[in-house]
């Protein structure tokens, strides 16, 4: 066997270490970026969702205020928008459920906005101011705790899931990287 040879054949572990290190580390980032991106695909889009409708809800609640105060008109046209809103957005999280238990939550908002809306439209259809604020107080206003009750509760769902899997993501990079330092010293 030529020196060449004998050279090449002692510096082949190193080779091959050199390239599980490699391989370890392109798993190990694919892996950390893929948990980062599952985290903003499941969850935080829903996490945008939730606190848009409760944006919107809030300008529903306050369009109500403004229709029994005597400002209808102003509250009927932030009424409208605020609406389509929170429906646009209802629908984006009723077609982003990712967690356990997320169906019923969200089930359960839907329900709930219906409520409101009834309610919110039997308010519009009255003429008595005083009528309108008894129906306020005594119908609008829990719908609308209730709505955002159960917008919270879809809301933490996620913001919990959210963090969870950025621990779970945050362990395996240790773990990998732990991997790593013992192939490095071995």
């Amino acid at each position: 066997m030529t020196l060449r040879a004998k050279l090449l054949l002692a510096q082949s572990p190193l080779l091959v270490a050199l390239l599980f290190l490699s391989v370890l580390s392109l798993v190990s980032v694919s892996s950390i970026g893929g948990s980062a991106q599952k985290i903003m695909r499941d969850n935080y889009r829903s996490v945008l969702a939730t606190q848009r409708m409760k944006e919107a809800i809030e300008r529903m609640d306050s369009s109500a205020l403004f229709v029994i105060a005597g400002q209808r008109e102003k509250g009927m046209q932030q009424a409208a928008a605020s609406r389509k809103r929170f429906a646009a957005e209802l629908q984006v999280e009723e077609a982003n459920i990712t967690e356990r238990g997320e169906a019923e939550a969200v089930h359960r908002l839907h329900r709930q906005w219906e409520d409101y809306v009834r309610s919110f439209d039997e308010l519009t259809r009255l003429e008595d101011a005083q009528a309108g604020r008894v129906l306020y107080f005594r119908t609008l206003e829990p719908a609308f705790i209730a709505v955002k009750d159960a917008a919270d509760e879809v809301l933490g769902m996620n913001q919990d899931a959210m963090v969870h899997k950025s621990e779970r993501a945050q362990a395996t990079a240790r773990n990998l990287g732990q991997i790593a330092a013992v192939a490095t010293v071995a």
